[in-house]
C-alpha cells in the first residue's frame, strides 16, 4: 500500500476550502502537527485531540476539523507523514482517529522503511506526553545553548593524521589533513562498504548518500541526534562511538578533547526533548522521579575497556553522571 501522492497548490486549495477552515484554524493545525512530529517523532491522532485538549491558548476546534485536517496534510509535503494505521500495521482496521503523525526521519525506502518507527513505538512503552508550556514553538524549534556548544567543538576539531584508521579494516590516506571537521565530507569504512553494498539499489544509495552527507560534524550530530531519540544508547555508550568516528575522521582524542566532549554530550542529551521519552528532556524526567525510578547506575563490560585503555577519564564521566542526580554502582 503507498503513500498518495502530493496535490497540485490548486487542488490543494480547494481542499481547505472545501473544509472551510478560518486561516486562524489553519495556521493553528499547520505548525501544531508540526510541533507534534518535532516533539514526539511519531503520535496517533487520537492522541494527538488529548494534547489539543490540554492546550489553554488554541482556536475551537471539533474532532471532525483535526481529522479532516489530517486527511488533507497527507496530500502535501511536509516533514511529517500522517499514516493510516493500516500502512503501518497491516493488520489492523483502519480508522481515522487512529492515524499517526510520523517524522520523515523515522521512514526510509524499500523493505524494511519502517524499522525505526517500530523501534520507537517498542521505547515509548505508554510513556505520558510531554507538553511544553510553549507547545506551538516546537513547529520551528530553535537549536538548544547545549545543541550549539556541542556542534561548534564537533565542527573546530582539526583532522591532523596522515591516514584514516578505523578500529577494524584498512587505513586510507588522509585527504583532508588539516582542515576542521565542519570544512569537509568524509565516509567512514562501514560507510563506504555500505556504499559498495547498495550500488545495484539506486533508491537506497541515493536515500543513504543523503544520510551521510555534509560535513564530518553535521553527519555526526545527525547520527547522535537520531539515536538519542530512538533510545539506542545512553550518552555514556554513545561517547565510544563517537571517539571512534572522530579518530578515523583523522582527530587525535587527547584526554581534555574527551573529558570536553563528554560533558558537551551528556548536556546535549539531558538538555533534550526525546522522542523515545515521549518528548521529555531526561533532566526533567530526574527531576520529576528521582527517589522514585533510577537512582543509580553502574559500568559494562565494554566501558571498563574505554577506561582501561585510556579512551575515557572515568572520574570526569562519574562527577558528570552525579550532576544528574545519579550515583554510580563500583
Amino acid at each position: 500500500m503507498s503513500y498518495p501522492k502530493p496535490l497540485s497548490e490548486k487542488s490543494i486549495e480547494k481542499l481547505y476550502q472545501q473544509a472551510d477552515f478560518s486561516t486562524e484554524v489553519r495556521d493553528f493545525l499547520q505548525s501544531f502537527f508540526n510541533a507534534c512530529a518535532n516533539l514526539y517523532g511519531a503520535i496517533a491522532l487520537r492522541d494527538v485531540w488529548h494534547i489539543y485538549g490540554a492546550l489553554t491558548d488554541a482556536p475551537k476546534l471539533r474532532r471532525k476539523d483535526l481529522l479532516t485536517f489530517s486527511g488533507i496534510v497527507r496530500r502535501e509535503e511536509h516533514s511529517y507523514y500522517v499514516f493510516e494505521v493500516d500502512e503501518l500495521y497491516s493488520a489492523e482496521t483502519r480508522n481515522d482517529l487512529d492515524r499517526f503523525i510520523v517524522s520523515k526521519e523515522l521512514v526510509s525506502s524499500g523493505y524494511g522503511k519502517f524499522h525505526l518507527f517500530y523501534r520507537l513505538m517498542e521505547e515509548l512503552d505508554n510513556k505520558p506526553y510531554c507538553m511544553p508550556v510553549q507547545f506551538l514553538s516546537y513547529a520551528e524549534p530553535v537549536p538548544s545553548a547545549e545543541e550549539t556548544a556541542l556542534v561548534a567543538f564537533l565542527s573546530n576539531l582539526t583532522s591532523v593524521t596522515d591516514e584514516c584508521a578505523p578500529k577494524h579494516g584498512k587505513a586510507v590516506p588522509n585527504e583532508h589533513k588539516g582542515m576542521k571537521l565542519g570544512e569537509f565530507s568524509f565516509l567512514n569504512a562501514s560507510e563506504r562498504f555500505e556504499v559498495e553494498w547498495l550500488k545495484k539499489r539506486p533508491s537506497a544509495l541515493k536515500e543513504f548518500l543523503e544520510d551521510c552527507s555534509g560535513a564530518v560534524s553535521e553527519k555526526i550530530m545527525r547520527f547522535l541526534k537520531r539515536g538519542d531519540h530512538l533510545g539506542r544508547q545512553n550518552p555514556v555508550e554513545s561517547l565510544q562511538w563517537l571517539i571512534d568516528d572522530l579518530e578515523e575522521a583523522g582527530v587525535e582524542m587527547t584526554f581534555d578533547k574527551v573529558d570536553a566532549l563528554s560533558k558537551l554530550v551528556m548536556d546535549f542529551h539531558n538538555s533534550s526533548h526525546l522522542w523515545c521519552l515521549s518528548g521529555w528532556q531526561p533532566n526533567e524526567l530526574v527531576k520529576m522521579y528521582h527517589g522514585k525510578s533510577l537512582t543509580a547506575i553502574s559500568f559494562g563490560p565494554e566501558m571498563q575497556k574505554t577506561f582501561a585503555d585510556g579512551s575515557l577519564d572515568k572520574d570526569e564521566l562519574v562527577r558528570e553522571i552525579r550532576k544528574m542526580g545519579l550515583d554510580v554502582i563500583e
